[in-house]
């Protein structure tokens, strides 16, 4: 649709209360019809002259940045290798955060003088309410990528725009932040969500891998054998208990869950195979290839590995077992606790002080939870907490 008659549904609209017929309706698209409706809410007119400014600076800027500073630090690498591509092209890439406001920007200088015209720039928020219809505040409010080209946009003041952008996802289903791409409105290129969507992607997997010290186990999935591996593999993180407490939005759609489902839903209650297998197949060989069927009865190629983290963990563990071991092994007479301090035994309070720090550490890995600080050491809850009194 022509920017004319964009401007004349505009007019029509906002004059004289008049809606688009059904077949306008769906030439603008429900995405966009939907975004200037709001944009009318909050009371936005599309020809107005001053630019709402809700611009942060100074100390508030900064906070506001520094909230952000992992997402910033992960994604600025990937913005400034994308803009390599675009050098020249009059376009600027921009991140912004959760909350619609702009924390980085890389660009044409050019071009960057234009867009700060309108305050497409570091500290102006871009939601709806204030910019009207464009991609970042779109984005943020139907949580998927969006493209917003010329008079599309709510106010004329920025319709010599083309933006495409996409919210940035966490592994725990909320939103980190948003990438933009901005052009000009006559470079508009329609491959641009895809190359939008892909970068985000990139971005994902790393914001993945950084929280990776909330996995016990990462699984890796496909639903072909040569997509493992492969840019467009998902990733899946579980704790001890099988829940879900990360995951992509590729891994999402494959096992047909919601991001609701984060923190809530157990991974054997999706996959055919128990939690224990799974653990088994991690620690054997994390580079094997397994099929596994969903309870949807589709099937899905896996990879299983434990995390860094959870190896460690193990690896602490079995360190101390060694150690206890080798102090039980030491004596005939005494292998326990009580036996050992009943008996004198010289040893006793070496064993009991490494018995303290495993104590302290499970109720620590558990958050607190003592039932399962106890079973993770295999001993009764009195046990523990007899030995948590003070002395």
């Amino acid at each position: 649709m022509n920017s004319t008659k964009l401007r004349d549904i505009k007019k029509g609209w906002l004059s004289h209360g008049e809606l688009p017929p059904s077949d306008v309706q769906a030439q603008l698209g429900q995405t966009l019809y939907n975004s200037w409706q709001r944009s009318i809410q909050s009371g936005l007119e599309f020809n107005e002259k001053r630019i709402p400014e809700n611009i942060l600076s100074g100390s508030i800027l900064q906070s506001r940045i520094e909230q952000r500073h992992e997402l910033i630090a992960i994604a600025l690498p990937t913005m400034h290798y994308l803009y390599s591509f675009m050098t020249g092209s009059d376009s600027v890439i921009l991140l912004s955060d959760h909350h619609g406001v702009i924390v980085h920007s890389v660009g044409d200088a050019e071009f960057i003088a234009k867009a700060d015209r309108v305050l497409l720039k570091t500290g102006a928020s871009w939601l709806e309410k204030h910019r009207g219809t464009n991609a970042i505040g779109t984005a943020l409010v139907e949580r998927s990528a969006v493209s917003v080209n010329g008079s599309e946009h709510f106010l004329e003041s920025n319709s010599f725009l083309s933006c495409t952008a996409a919210p940035i996802f966490q592994p725990d289903g909320k939103i980190s932040g948003i990438l933009d791409i901005s052009t000009h409105k006559n470079t508009f290129h329609p491959h641009t969500i895809g190359l939008v969507k892909t970068t985000v992607h990139a971005i994902e997997k790393q914001l993945f891998s950084a929280n990776e010290s909330q996995y016990a186990l990462v699984l890796r999935i496909h639903n072909t054998i040569e997509g493992l591996g492969s840019l467009g593999e998902g990733m899946i993180g579980v704790d001890e208990a099988g829940i879900i407490v990360g995951i992509d939005r590729v891994a999402l759609t494959l096992l047909k869950v919601n991001s609701i489902d984060i923190g809530q839903v157990k991974i054997q209650q999706i996959l055919d195979i128990s939690l224990s297998t799974i653990f088994d197949h991690a620690k054997r060989d994390s580079h094997r290839i397994h099929e596994v069927r969903t309870f949807h009865r589709n099937s899905l190629f896996f990879r299983f590995a434990l995390s860094s983290s959870y190896k460690n963990h193990t690896r602490a563990q079995e360190a101390y077992s060694q150690e206890f071991d080798s102090y039980a092994n030491s004596t005939s007479k005494a292998t326990t606790l009580d036996d050992m301090a009943s008996s004198n035994h010289p040893d006793f309070n070496q064993l009991k002080q490494f018995h303290k720090i495993a104590i302290q550490k499970a109720v620590e890995k558990t958050n607190g939870n003592i039932s399962q600080a106890a079973k993770l050491l295999g001993i009764s809850r009195n046990t523990l907490y007899r030995h948590l009194r003070p002395e």
